[in-house]
């Protein structure tokens, strides 16, 4: 949405020279928007002012509830009405929803940790459980396992074991 101020703004760096290209990057637009407002195509819509919400003032709190203890708006709402709130509950929830969406958001960042060739392996020990040997005799079985770090090649070895 452009504001009606920013597209004033185009059209006067355009009449001091600018290219698209230099007026993109400075009101941070694509060149696509901005040569659509030099042509006239794109409809001028006036963004309303910020205003203060009633739950402003119990952000933080909120905040810090919903991280610690993951409470809902329900509960919430009961804890900040002694405070002053005398909001609605849709407007909890809303603002809880973005905080869940920032939770959500995180936890499926990841990192990868990429190795070179011949550098990194990781090997462990694991138990097979026990099997019958040849004299009848029940042995336990374990298993050496090793993985390299960058073609992800498994090798297994059962060392207790004689064929």
């Amino acid at each position: 949405m452009i504001k009606v101020d920013q597209f004033m703004d185009i059209k006067e760096l355009q009449a001091q020279g600018h290219s698209i290209r230099d007026i993109a990057r400075l009101t941070g637009l694509s060149r696509n928007t901005v040569r659509k407002v030099l042509r006239g195509q794109h409809p001028m819509k006036v963004k309303s002012a910020l205003r203060d919400s009633l739950l402003d003032p119990f952000k933080d709190y909120l905040r810090g509830r919903f991280e610690e203890h993951g409470l809902s708006a329900v509960r919430l709402i009961d804890e900040i009405r002694p405070m002053g709130y005398v909001g609605s509950i849709a407007t909890v929830r809303r603002y809880l929803s973005t905080l869940r969406q920032a939770v959500r958001r995180q936890s499926k960042l990841t990192v990868r940790f990429e190795t070179p060739p011949g550098e990194q392996a990781q090997a462990d020990w694991a138990y097979c459980e026990r099997f019958p040997a040849s004299d009848g005799r029940s042995i336990p079985v374990y298993a050496f396992v090793m993985v390299l770090g960058f073609s992800r090649m498994l090798f297994v070895r059962f060392p207790n074991l004689v064929v």
